[in-house]
């Protein structure tokens, strides 16, 4: 048997939890409102909702894992790591048994589809195609149309692409093409585009072509600027065309890391990245994912640039004076600073006396009583904007009691606009079970420091103050749950398994601590 990859059963969830819209976004696909659900314009007959989506033609429909498998060709491994932003799973080795049950079938799923996810892992990765770019047509007029009068795409820039030949025009479909090459000049990626006038919207990666590259530029200077799409890099050097030569440019055809750790890798000159993502949820997600791979790789100085409007395209016709699609604030990020300003005047109220494991484990407590109630939305506002903004503001009060102890004196304001800053909406997934059991574990984490750790100590005091940090993280992430991604959908009960049912019954799915 062959080596596989296990994934726990809360990073399924995770994954499955992701919404179809996020994905298309991400992706560049066009959606549309149908009714109470949304429509994938490519797809016309998948239409979704959260993290579910229906196929009306075949009649099939599921999650988001089974969506990666079914429109983007993507093994089941593929598509866990791909929804958790990269995360890896357990790689079982070769040789080794692992006892697992069979899964029933689900309703919709015979036992062969059943048997095809469970078996995903061990299947071995397809024989690659081969690369084959478009023709060449003859001329470029229509793609030098297209780009200068409806693009608005500088002449001087477009012709040095054009004369280098990594953009150039298809002979069979006029297609604009954008060609990735190597360090050696072998064109290794084909990105191809529509060249119509008419609205209409067409673009693919050519077969065959690598992830690991794009179209892009290489020059002398230190700084790499990466872009989601060619347009939008060509769009950028028209925008700010001075020495534009100097630096050097990526797209990612989309907004995974390979073709920009590729290019990072071939020029070894390159020390800072400058993110010039889309303006909107998918692309402020996106920089913040790949700041965190930048910083593994060990490269510190990242930056990020922001267009005006959506796109740096939409920043080009906005010069010319076309309509422009304006930029979109990623609604999880304004809500966390519109909380932050509630939470600040909510502490402002508590007195730091209170800053104390009896009124963490008090307002704990509040929060199961709440749940008790239901799992309706107005029973989880009452829960995690009551008990649980109390909680987040003495826990904030914990902070600037151990920072105060360890001379640091730092405001509950600072604090709380410190804790706004690290909030990271790319890594706030999950549905309603997930969160509560990150709040559980970081409630226990904060408590097991109160009762064994000595806190006359700075290192306990320090370690104190980072799990309330965490814990109060857990609280902000749960009132944006249930303000912005709790939908009717979410607030059914989720059937549980016998573990769960026995947790429900002794505490109602949350370890409540002793007060005493």
């Amino acid at each position: 048997m062959g080596d596989f990859i296990y994934f726990t059963e809360e990073q399924k969830e995770r994954a499955n939890a992701v919404h179809i819209a996020d994905i298309l976004r991400r992706e560049h696909e066009e959606v549309e409102r149908s009714g109470n659900e949304w429509r994938w314009k490519r797809h016309r007959s998948v239409t979704f909702r959260g993290s579910s989506w229906y196929r009306h033609s075949r009649q099939v429909g599921s999650h988001a894992i089974d969506f990666m498998q079914e429109f983007f060709g993507m093994s089941y491994t593929e598509a866990v790591s791909y929804l958790l932003d990269g995360e890896q799973g357990q790689i079982i080795e070769r040789g080794k048994r692992q006892e697992t049950k069979r899964k029933p079938a689900k309703a919709g799923k015979g036992r062969q589809a059943v048997d095809k996810e469970q078996t995903e892992e061990r299947k071995e990765p397809k024989e690659p195609k081969e690369l084959k770019p478009p023709e060449k047509n003859p001329t470029m007029k229509r793609v030098y149309a297209y780009l200068l009068q409806k693009r608005h795409i500088d002449r001087e820039i477009l012709s040095y692409f054009a004369k280098e030949g990594t953009i150039y025009e298809s002979a069979e479909h006029h297609n604009i093409v954008f060609a990735g090459l190597d360090s050696e000049g072998k064109i290794r990626h084909i990105h191809v585009k529509g060249s119509y006038s008419d609205g209409r919207s067409f673009r693919l990666n050519q077969e065959g072509s690598e992830a690991a590259y794009g179209f892009g530029y290489r020059g002398n200077g230190n700084r790499l600027y990466v872009f989601e799409a060619p347009i939008d890099l060509i769009s950028f050097l028209s925008l700010y065309p001075e020495n534009w030569q100097g630096n050097s440019y990526i797209t990612l055809n989309g907004v995974a890391e390979h073709a920009m750790l590729q290019a990072l890798k071939d020029n070894p000159r390159l020390d800072t990245v400058v993110l010039c993502l889309d303006h909107d949820p998918a692309g402020i997600e996106a920089c913040g994912r790949l700041a965190e791979i930048l910083v593994r790789n060990g490269y510190g100085a990242v930056k990020r640039l922001q267009s005006a409007c959506k796109d740096w395209n939409e920043d080009l016709k906005g010069r010319y004076g076309e309509e422009t699609i304006p930029a979109q604030e990623h609604p999880r990020v304004m809500e966390c600073r519109a909380w932050t300003e509630v939470l600040k005047e909510v502490t402002e109220s508590i007195n730091i006396k209170y800053a104390n494991r009896s009124y963490i484990c008090r307002y704990y407590q509040d929060i199961y009583n709440e749940l008790k109630k239901g799992r309706g939305r107005e029973q989880l506002m009452d829960a995690f904007d009551g008990p649980g903004m109390l909680l987040t503001g003495v826990l904030v009060r914990c902070m600037e009691k151990e920072g105060i102890a360890l001379g640091r004196e730092t405001s509950a304001d600072q604090i709380l606009e410190n804790l706004s800053k690290r909030y990271q909406p790319h890594k706030d997934k999950g549905n309603f079970n997930t969160r509560i059991r990150q709040m559980q574990a970081a409630f226990e984490e904060t408590l097991e420091v109160f009762d064994t750790k000595d806190l006359e100590q700075k290192e306990d005091q320090e370690l104190l103050a980072r799990k309330c940090m965490s814990l109060a993280m857990e609280c902000i992430r749960a009132h944006i749950f249930v303000a912005i991604d709790c939908g009717e959908e979410q607030m059914k009960p989720a059937k549980q398994t016998v573990k769960e049912q026995k947790m429900e019954h002794q505490e109602g799915g949350m370890m409540l601590c002793s007060q005493s």
